[in-house]
């Protein structure tokens, strides 16, 4: 169940609105959330099995400020999302980042299927129709990292998303797909 400290705020009502939207999702699927939700951002919290596979997302905003000594400072908001996966094959190995230095060291034709500055390192890199479908799940859903040892999956997404059964549904696919 999620708590609500509600308040007459703008920014209250949009927070509430986007966690009633993930919260209905989950619930076509029978799976609850739990969390917070107040004019300052949410936390939402869900556990579940799928597939043989054990799933805990946590949907995050909140906002920060800091004191300025002469001069006011914005506050700093941040909406993400962390979704780790686990009962995995420990086989599969897969790790997708963001930065030029990785990028430099991957095979040219992972440079020219990934926009910059992605970098992604897998067992099977020759494996191209794999790596474009990665690359096209990593755009549309900002995917900002992934690791994947040891039979557990981890990403973290720098983006709020209004469609978790989508995302669900395309990590499945690359985790059931990796080379």
């Amino acid at each position: 169940m999620i708590e609500y400290e509600t308040t007459d705020s703008s920014f209250f009502r949009e927070n509430k609105i986007y966690c009633e939207n993930i919260e209905s999702k989950f619930k076509t699927l029978n799976i609850d959330c739990s969390g917070y939700c107040n004019c300052f951002g949410y936390e939402l919290i869900t556990k579940f099995e799928r597939n043989d596979m054990s799933f805990d997302l946590k949907f995050i905003k909140y906002q920060t400020t800091q004191n300025g000594v002469t001069i006011a400072v914005d506050a700093h908001e941040y909406a993400g999302i962390e979704l780790t996966i686990r009962g995995l094959n420990p086989e599969y190995k897969l790790t997708v980042g963001k930065s030029s230095l990785l990028r430099y060291f991957c095979s040219k034709e992972i440079k020219e299927k990934t926009p910059k500055p992605y970098f992604i390192k897998l067992r099977d890199s020759q494996n191209y129709n794999y790596i474009d479908n990665l690359v096209k799940v990593l755009v549309e859903n900002h995917i900002s990292k992934i690791r994947l040892k040891n039979g557990k999956f981890m990403t973290t997404i720098n983006v709020s998303t209004n469609d978790p059964i989508k995302l669900i549904k395309d990590v499945e696919y690359i985790i059931k797909n990796v080379p």
